[in-house]
């Protein structure tokens, strides 16, 4: 089995993708939980980089939202990629791997993990937040957006049985290794399983988190 992170096999399902949620990506569209997001944290950062932005219709919120002066979106998926240039000038688009965000100069205020992290392999996972650690500025924010089921799992994707699917939470993740706090968190998609899920959980629950970069010996006090 290929790993997830064969960039060949992503960019064709990443395309395939965006054909299928064509609908979701067509046309204006405002999401409440955004709105609630920047309502309740007040934060407004002046730089944004999406990771798996698609066509950029959710980035497109984020600066909205924020008024940030800057925002670069980043997919594999060249179609989308394309169809985002052609409707949101004001954005920065890059065909470009999670994993090589060290090859973008800027630092942002705020990074969004886009609903990818899911297919990232777990060998991935340090590296792929210590390389999103280096991109936040400091006093920055980490939004995610991804499942988030009650204990983490593996599954076939069902569109492309060579590739598997991880669903976990980050929340404690993060917040144990004193980089980050959790600030915001909006569960969503929620469902009951049923009797023919229970075998391999199956779970649709997701999540938007946004988490502060912290200065774990400023945040936290001394241990007397």
């Amino acid at each position: 089995m290929l790993k997830n992170s064969n960039i060949s096999t992503l960019k064709k399902e990443g395309n395939k993708y965006f054909a299928r949620n064509k609908n979701f990506y067509s046309g204006n569209r405002e999401n409440y939980i955004i709105s609630d997001l920047f309502r309740t944290t007040k934060i407004a950062p002046k730089s944004i980089l999406e990771i798996g932005c698609a066509n950029g219709i959710m980035l497109d919120q984020y600066q909205k939202q924020s008024n940030a002066k800057f925002c670069h979106g980043i997919d594999l998926s060249t179609k989308a990629i394309k169809n985002g240039k052609k409707r949101f000038k004001n954005i920065k688009f890059s065909v470009l791997s999670s994993l090589k965000i060290d090859r973008i100069k800027n630092n942002y205020d705020l990074i969004v993990c886009g609903f990818f992290l899911y297919l990232l392999d777990r060998q991935e996972i340090f590296s792929q937040f210590n390389s999103i650690y280096k991109k936040i500025n400091k006093n920055g924010y980490l939004l995610i957006q991804d499942y988030n089921p009650l204990f983490k799992h593996t599954n076939r994707f069902k569109h492309n049985k060579k590739i598997n699917v991880f669903k976990m939470s980050y929340d404690n993740f993060l917040e144990e290794s004193g980089l980050f706090k959790l600030i915001y968190k909006f569960r969503t998609n929620y469902s009951l399983l049923k009797k023919n899920d229970l075998k391999k959980f199956k779970s649709d629950d997701c999540s938007f988190s946004l988490f502060k970069k912290i200065d774990f010996k400023k945040s936290y006090p001394e241990n007397l």
